[in-house]
């Protein structure tokens, strides 16, 4: 991965141009996008299906209160057949696809806050003075063993939200699972049977290596060297971070039963053989890959640096104004696509992030461990024990 200030800043004097270039567009920028190919599409759902909090979770009532009777059409509160979602509609890959490219900005806008302090090494050492936090369980044989500051705060934090039903949800999954209590002071949500059950393929959790990675690779990456002392901060940062990342690469879990669904015999004829690499080979698809690399670097070179609007001369009109504003948000994006293109390995980073820091987070780790776990989970779904390289205490692009 690349440091921080391995990306090379746009020259001044072409932020200068693009923002002359841009403040005399005779179309108004969000004309040019409404006439754009990919404004002809409809727009795609928000919508989050599984989600703990309980206002938008699709749960087995809610799944039955849409099959209305058709004599309801006539009453005011009758809802229209593009209300109505279904859980094939739920479990379709482009639903899965639109929650993960939500997840983006979540994961983005969480390593650039990491970012801004120190790497803070010491909140990653075992503390002798830190054992359990409040109202979590101790696993027998660990009663004695030293946390870290982090390990600390993301236990009591996991504890914290499995008592509000969080990880009751089938898109998250603890850290600390075995730490988790048994009182909860919400009722249980139902949901739909998304994930099989069959040789534990719901459980799969690879936590434990994404935690390894996050530490090794990522924390070095985003974080300047040193100690800046705002050690609560960080690992508030780092829980974010973590939680985040662990939502998205488990969503692979969800990946792999959509794919399985639309090819059960080929995946189990590949299972049955042994053969992982045919799984991995069946499951790949590049060019989605592609472009989820090409996206996060654009967001991280966008929302990575600050507007264009503070340099700009305030207008007297309204009309004027709003033109100003239009005109340097288009002059922004056409900054970030540039540093997001453009980056030199022999330049300096003047954003919040390097761009091609986020997008080798992608491709290094997100994308392969998402990827991971979803051979897991078909070899569990077939019936058969995955191969050793595909265990949740490693990668298996690892070397050996």
């Amino acid at each position: 991965m690349r440091p921080l200030s391995n990306c090379k800043p746009i020259p001044s004097v072409c932020l200068t141009l693009l923002l002359i270039a841009a403040s005399s567009f005779n179309t108004c920028p969000c004309e040019a996008l409404a006439s754009s190919p990919s404004s002809s599409q409809p727009p795609r759902s928000t919508y989050s299906p599984f989600s703990w909090r309980g206002n938008s979770a699709i749960s087995t009532s809610s799944l039955q209160a849409t099959n209305v009777n058709t004599d309801a059409t006539t009453s005011s509160t009758a809802t229209s057949d593009e209300d109505q979602v279904k859980t094939t509609d739920v479990l379709s890959l482009d639903s899965i696809r639109d929650s993960l490219i939500r997840l983006e900005e979540t994961i983005i806008f969480a390593l650039i806050e990491r970012a801004q302090y120190r790497q803070n090494q010491v909140v990653y050492m075992k503390k002798h003075d830190l054992v359990t936090p409040p109202g979590s369980v101790v696993p027998e044989g660990l009663e004695d063993e030293p946390l870290s500051l982090l390990e600390y705060l993301l236990i009591g934090t996991e504890t914290l939200h499995y008592a509000v039903r969080r990880y009751t949800s089938p898109e998250e999954n603890a850290f600390f699972p075995d730490r988790l209590p048994n009182e909860k002071i919400m009722e249980e949500l139902e949901y739909p049977t998304l994930l099989s059950d069959v040789g534990a393929a719901i459980d799969v959790n690879f936590n434990e290596i994404l935690m390894k990675k996050y530490l090794e690779i990522v924390v070095p990456s985003i974080a300047r060297a040193g100690d800046d002392e705002q050690h609560g901060s960080t690992v508030l940062c780092d829980v974010a971070v973590l939680q985040a990342l662990s939502k998205r690469v488990h969503y692979g879990k969800f990946v792999a039963e959509s794919k399985y669904m639309c090819d059960p015999e080929g995946y189990q004829r590949l299972v049955d053989a042994g053969d992982a690499d045919g799984v991995m080979e069946l499951l790949t698809n590049s060019v989605v890959e592609a472009k989820v690399l090409r996206r996060a670097r654009l967001k991280a070179a966008t929302y990575g640096r600050e507007p264009l609007l503070a340099d700009m001369q305030v207008m007297e009109t309204s009309k004027d104004h709003i033109n100003s504003i239009l005109a340097a948000a288009a002059a922004a994006a056409v900054v970030g696509a540039m540093e997001a293109l453009g980056a030199d390995p022999d330049g300096n980073n003047s954003g919040k992030i390097c761009p091609s820091t986020v997008e080798s987070v992608y491709r290094d780790i997100i994308i392969p461990l998402t990827k991971d776990i979803e051979v897991a989970y078909l070899f569990l779904r077939c019936g058969k024990d995955p191969p050793p390289q595909f265990a949740p205490d490693r990668m298996s692009t690892d070397e050996v």
